[in-house]
């Protein structure tokens, strides 16, 4: 398996930024090497320089290369007690507050684990005409991989008991059909889902949302890029909108006090403050 000193990382970092003006020096570094590893065992790539000259030379890599360094979510319904919390005190009353149709931006998709969890919830709450859903990712193949309906089908079997969780008087399989060690979700669930390919530092990210899902991301940024990114998802959010960043992780830094308060501590949810 390759090894990556620090040497041939930043050499990476600084051929993908001066190449594609994609900067991920602010990468937390140890996942950053993980991913970057398992990328050239996937495409028998040997050394730093291979990437760099399979990165310069194919047109089509560099798409999925970006595709590959990201991580993609574990399973659906991941912490079913989660999901339940948004059903039960989020998703109706934020959308009786709303003039129009509440907007729900997922920043960070790469398999549609988060994306098809969160439609089936909104479709089962009969809200899908009453809320724009817009899912962002780096790369055109977590697009078609989404738009597809394809997944892990042994991901799908960890899903149906976390769903089992969040609705136990729901079955999760007449959202999907097995087929041979894969299943196909239900596409119509994500029909009107606005796709957006946006860079690492979310640049053009979309307004007036009502809910930012953006979980178990912030671990593979170092601080000064997590400022960036929630600088970012403040503006985003409407007033008294909700920001998700899962249970494992807390948001800080020298203006969280300031622009965010907890309001579910349990499931690290946070809200917008109505003045900074």
């Amino acid at each position: 398996m390759p090894e990556l000193g620090i040497v041939d990382i930043r050499e990476i970092i600084g051929a993908v930024k001066s190449d594609f003006d994609y900067d991920f020096g602010n990468y937390a570094l140890t996942s950053f090497k993980q991913r970057l590893e398992r990328i050239m065992v996937l495409y028998n790539i040997c050394t730093a320089e291979g990437l760099i000259m399979k990165l310069r030379s194919d047109n089509d890599f560099f798409d999925t290369f970006l595709y590959e360094i990201t991580v993609p979510s574990s399973e659906m319904f991941r912490d079913p007690s989660l999901w339940r919390w948004l059903i039960e005190a989020c998703f109706t009353g934020m959308v009786d507050k709303s003039t129009g149709k509440s907007r729900i931006w997922l920043p960070a998709c790469v398999s549609g684990a988060e994306l098809y969890s969160l439609a089936i919830l909104i479709s089962e709450a009969g809200l899908l005409d009453k809320v724009h859903i817009i899912a962002s990712c780096l790369s055109n193949k977590s697009i078609e991989l989404m738009k597809s309906g394809f997944y892990d089908l042994k991901k799908m079997e960890v899903s149906v008991e976390n769903f089992k969780r969040v609705n136990s008087a729901k079955d999760l399989s007449i959202y999907y059909k097995s087929g041979h060690n894969f299943a196909l979700r239900d596409t119509r669930l994500i029909q009107n889902v606005e796709f957006l390919r946006l860079n690492i530092n979310f640049d053009n990210a979309p307004q007036n949302i009502r809910l930012i899902l953006f979980r178990n991301s912030m671990i593979y940024y170092n601080p000064t890029q997590q400022e960036k990114i929630l600088h970012v998802i403040y503006n985003s959010l409407s007033p008294s909108g909700y920001l998700v960043v899962g249970i494992k992780e807390k948001i800080s830094g020298i203006n969280t006090g300031r622009d965010f308060e907890i309001v579910n501590e349990t499931e690290s949810v946070y809200r917008k403050r109505l003045f900074s």
